[in-house]
């Protein structure tokens, strides 16, 4: 097993508690058949794991050095197969409201701790890479959920699904219980609030958090709007969720290459510019001529707008490094930037239905998103003027 490293097992973790967060969509259409959801209370299974990035993801970035990194990686995996496992003899709407919520802090204890946990085991030369291929967690995570729980729920029904990522995250947990370390450089001990403190002070950690959230909430609203476009064309539900599942994929592929870029010795302010560049274009053209345009160029402006899209988020993550006030609060700036980018995801879908609503058009939520990734450009250009 000399292949499998111990920082790509921490960044198996990051995908594996993205599973968790994508195994939910598609079975949603079942749990209201079987179990009586309503729709307000689907919207609430799918947006509660954002709560506790939204109200918390600081605070416990903040923690993350304190309690120790494989202890915090072991933890939110150890709440993630509780949570799923519990979650596969679920009778009631209650019950999986709370373990969702208990999942969510699972996911955002594995995706605070893990950044800085990976600056710990490989050298700096390798950090871009390694950081690409983190931030792809994420896409790469649920795009992988997406894919293979439609065909388990259509054999084993729902529960099925809940109990085989129960396991697969068991047996994880219990691989980097045995493989990896705690890191043998200890950082210097500074207090949970010195570390918010001088964290919200640093001009580059908010930066970083609004660059991000500017992004995240924008992908989260585009690919949301997948299945309208499924209906309007008479896709049917397994190809819908093959071509849901390569959107995701597409974002893992985008930051993935984004890492090997930066390795090479790309600009990360001209690599995330591009980026939101290429986010202005495919939001217009989406948006503007969503009527208009045949489904081939639909699916391919949201494709394309999730795949450079992953150039945003591989930049934000490997920056969180170099841009933290100093190494013990690299967690605590990734919070920040979890914080921001939970909050993003949990407004813009509503403001944009609103939009639309009051409108009657498309087009405003074009304009909202364009503007958004004009002020992500603007925000890098003043990130990178601070180096």
């Amino acid at each position: 097993m000399k292949w499998l490293s111990k920082d790509l097992l921490i960044i198996i973790a990051g995908f594996v508690a993205a599973m968790h967060i994508g195994k939910l969509p598609p079975a949603i259409p079942v749990l209201q058949q079987q179990l009586g959801i309503s729709l307000i209370q689907s919207g609430l299974l799918l947006s509660l794991v954002q709560g506790a990035g939204m109200c918390f993801a600081l605070l416990i970035g903040s923690y993350t050095q304190r309690l120790g990194f494989k202890r915090c990686i072991m933890l939110g995996l150890a709440l993630l197969v509780a949570a799923s496992a519990i979650g596969s003899f679920a009778q009631s709407v209650s019950l999986l409201l709370i373990l969702r919520v208990i999942e969510g802090f699972g996911f955002l204890l594995v995706t605070l701790t893990g950044p800085a946990f990976i600056r710990q085991l490989v050298p700096l030369e390798q950090i871009s890479s390694k950081m690409g291929l983190w931030s792809s967690y994420m896409g790469g995570g649920m795009g992988i959920a997406l894919l293979v729980a439609p065909f388990v729920i259509a054999q084993f029904g729902w529960q099925a699904v809940w109990l085989s990522f129960a396991g697969l995250t068991f047996v994880l947990m219990l691989i980097i219980a045995w493989l990896v370390p705690n890191p043998s450089q200890q950082l210097a001990s500074v207090s949970v609030l010195t570390l918010i403190k001088h964290t919200l002070k640093h001009p580059s950690a908010w930066l970083l958090a609004l660059i991000f959230g500017t992004y995240a909430g924008q992908w989260f609203a585009l690919v949301g709007f997948l299945p309208t476009i499924y209906v309007q064309n008479n896709i049917s539900a397994q190809l819908a969720g093959a071509l849901t599942a390569s959107v995701a994929i597409a974002n893992a592929v985008g930051t993935f290459g984004c890492g090997l870029m930066l390795q090479r010795g790309f600009q990360a302010k001209t690599l995330v510019q591009v980026g939101f560049g290429v986010l202005i274009l495919c939001s217009l053209s989406f948006y503007l001529f969503k009527d208009q345009l045949p489904f081939i160029l639909q699916y391919l402006s949201v494709f394309s707008f999730s795949l450079f899209g992953g150039l945003v988020a591989a930049i934000v993550f490997a920056q969180a490094i170099h841009f933290a006030p100093y190494q013990a609060a690299i967690s605590t700036t990734v919070g920040l930037v979890l914080q921001c980018s939970a909050i993003s995801q949990f407004l813009l879908p509503p403001v944009i239905a609103l939009t639309v609503d009051q409108t009657q058009t498309w087009v405003w939520a074009g304009v909202i998103m364009a503007s958004l990734s004009g002020v992500g450009i603007l925000l890098s250009r003043r990130l990178f003027k601070s180096l």
